[in-house]
């Protein structure tokens, strides 16, 4: 199963990076981060597509995974799997 993110996904995904490089002012630690990051969404959704619990309170036909407190939003078909969004609650 294909898995795309969405522009604003990649948007979140650049936000988070700034924000933990502005708390670490490492980009090793970032970029490790970032990666571990996308890494478990793809090893999880490709072998569980349905890993997420619904999320329709957000928007119709989404699904809701966590990492370490962050949302990852995504919509499931029949030949692919859209990450519309991950963000975490308290941070801007």
């Amino acid at each position: 199963m294909k898995i795309d993110f969405s522009q604003k996904a990649y948007q979140r995904l650049d936000a988070l990076a700034e924000y933990i490089y502005r708390q670490s002012g490492s980009k090793k630690t970032t970029a490790e981060y970032i990666k571990k990051l996308r890494r478990y969404i793809v090893e999880t959704l490709t072998h569980f597509p349905q890993a997420g619990r619904a999320a329709e309170d957000l928007t119709p036909h989404t699904r809701k995974l966590v990492y370490q407190g962050f949302s990852i939003i995504y919509r499931l078909s029949e030949d692919r799997i859209e990450i519309l969004t991950i963000y975490r609650e308290n941070l801007p």
